[in-house]
C-alpha cells in the first residue's frame, strides 16, 4: 500500500509540474528599464557612412600605391540626403562644405598617384571642416582617417 500511495503522489506532482505555468522574464518595462527605441538612420547618415567607408577604402589603396577604388557616383546626391529628425543643417553653410567635399573628391580621381596623399588629406579635411560646424561626433574618426605624408 505504501507503493501504491508514493506512486499516486509521484504522479500528482508529475502531472502539478506539467501543468504548472513557467515564470516569465519580466519585460524591461515591467522591472523599470526604460526600452531604447532605435529610429532607422537618415538618408544623410546613410550617405555618411558610405563616405567614411570610401575614404577607409582609398586610404588603403593609396597605402598599396594600388589604383583608387570606383568612383562614388552616389555622393551626388549629397547635398539633397534628407538629414537625420531633429539634426539642424544650416541652409547656407551645408551646401558649402558638401561642394568642397564634391571638389575634392574628383580632384582625388584627377591627380596623378603621387599626389594622391596630399589630394586625399584634403578630402578628409573637407570632412572635418564641415562636422566642425555641423554634428561634431564623428570628428574623432575623420581625424584617423589621414594619411601620412610619404618620406
Amino acid at each position: 500500500m505504501n507503493a501504491k500511495y508514493s506512486f499516486v503522489l509521484l504522479l500528482i506532482t508529475a502531472l502539478v509540474g506539467c501543468f504548472a505555468k513557467q515564470a516569465e522574464k519580466p519585460t524591461p518595462a515591467e522591472v523599470g528599464t526604460p526600452v531604447q527605441e532605435l529610429t532607422p538612420p537618415s538618408e544623410l547618415a546613410l550617405m555618411m557612412r558610405a563616405m567614411a567607408a570610401h575614404a577607409d577604402s582609398a586610404k588603403a589603396h593609396i597605402a598599396r600605391n594600388e589604383d583608387l577604388p570606383p568612383f562614388p557616383e552616389q555622393f551626388a546626391g549629397l547635398m539633397t540626403a534628407t538629414p537625420t529628425v531633429g539634426m539642424h543643417i544650416d541652409p547656407i553653410t551645408f551646401p558649402t562644405f558638401a561642394k568642397d567635399y564634391r571638389t575634392k573628391l574628383d580632384n582625388l580621381y584627377k591627380v596623378k598617384k603621387g599626389e594622391r596623399t596630399t589630394a586625399y588629406n584634403a578630402l578628409v579635411q573637407s570632412c572635418a571642416n564641415c562636422h566642425g560646424s555641423h554634428c561634431p561626433g564623428p570628428l574623432m574618426r575623420i581625424k584617423k582617417m589621414y594619411v601620412s605624408a610619404p618620406k
